[in-house]
């Protein structure tokens, strides 16, 4: 068991120990989670969606906006259309 301690400033924020760091992975920017359970408190780290740049590499190009956004009214059109004649 590991017992470290840690002291709040006046703007409650903790420095959180090396060790703590270290064992957590955690470096600058990281997300720290904090998760209460009864009376005690779990630190982990949890991923961003910065975390995830590049996990889908190689994949094919998504389209742009624009053509996402044209291809979304053309569809809701036909949706509209199909359900005036299905009265």
């Amino acid at each position: 068991m590991m017992v470290l301690a840690a002291k709040m400033t006046s703007k409650g924020q903790i420095t959180i120990p090396k060790e703590v760091r270290r064992l957590l992975k955690a470096e600058v920017g990281s997300v720290i989670v904090f998760e209460k359970e009864d009376e005690r408190f779990f630190l982990r780290p949890t991923k961003t969606l910065l975390d995830y740049r590049g996990y889908l590499k190689g994949r094919k190009k998504p389209a742009d906006f624009e053509t996402l956004r044209e291809k979304a009214k053309e569809y809701l059109a036909e949706k509209v259309a199909r359900e005036k004649r299905g009265r």
